[in-house]
């Protein structure tokens, strides 16, 4: 991550878990971060007071092996919002699985990342804060978590328990995004 002035090698690599939603403000579609999670201080202070993408400092790990990534992530606060888990990289398909709500991965990745916009809360005067992407495209494939273990998901931080439920995990690789200045839309 860097300005879009600023050279390559000065730009910074860390981890980030976003937990967003598909949401229509005015006739676009786009996502609203509900909770961000990065393993990087500077990023997560330059993004609370940047952005509208509410980070929060975590602990990430990362390793590889034959076909497997295992992934570990602990917030900083008291947060029940960890993740455990294994991807199965070395399986991963192009279908979906027979549990999906979506028949085809075309679909899921239509719906699910095919959004150029974030938005922010609506204003007192109605309107809303975005930021505009630019990236290149997605091929997202399927993989299977060996582990699968989403705190947030059930502890209260974002859900409930029993009010979510993972219903798939994409893989995708070579992300080339560009974030655009914010700028202030009608929500109506």
């Amino acid at each position: 991550m860097r300005p879009a002035f600023l050279p390559r090698a000065l730009g910074i690599t860390y981890s980030q878990v976003v937990y967003r939603a598909v949401v229509v403000c005015g006739r676009e579609r786009g996502a609203y971060f509900v909770r961000s999670d990065a393993d990087n201080a500077l990023i997560v202070l330059a993004g609370n007071a940047l952005t509208f993408f509410r980070f929060h400092r975590a602990d990430a790990t990362w390793s590889f092996s034959a076909g497997t990534t295992r992934f570990s992530l602990r917030p900083r606060g008291a947060e029940a919002a960890g993740i455990d888990a294994e991807y199965d990289l070395a399986n991963a398909k192009d279908q979906m699985p027979a549990t999906s709500r979506f028949a085809t991965l075309d679909r899921a990745q239509c719906f699910l990342t095919e959004l150029y916009v974030a938005f922010g809360t609506k204003r007192r005067d109605g309107s809303v804060d975005a930021v505009r992407i630019q990236r290149n495209d997605w091929r997202s494939m399927v993989v299977r978590d060996q582990v699968g273990s989403y705190e947030a998901m059930k502890s209260g931080v974002l859900f409930g328990p029993g009010e979510a439920e993972l219903d798939s995990i994409f893989y995708v690789e070579r992300l080339n995004y560009h974030w655009h200045r914010g700028i202030i839309v009608d929500a109506s």
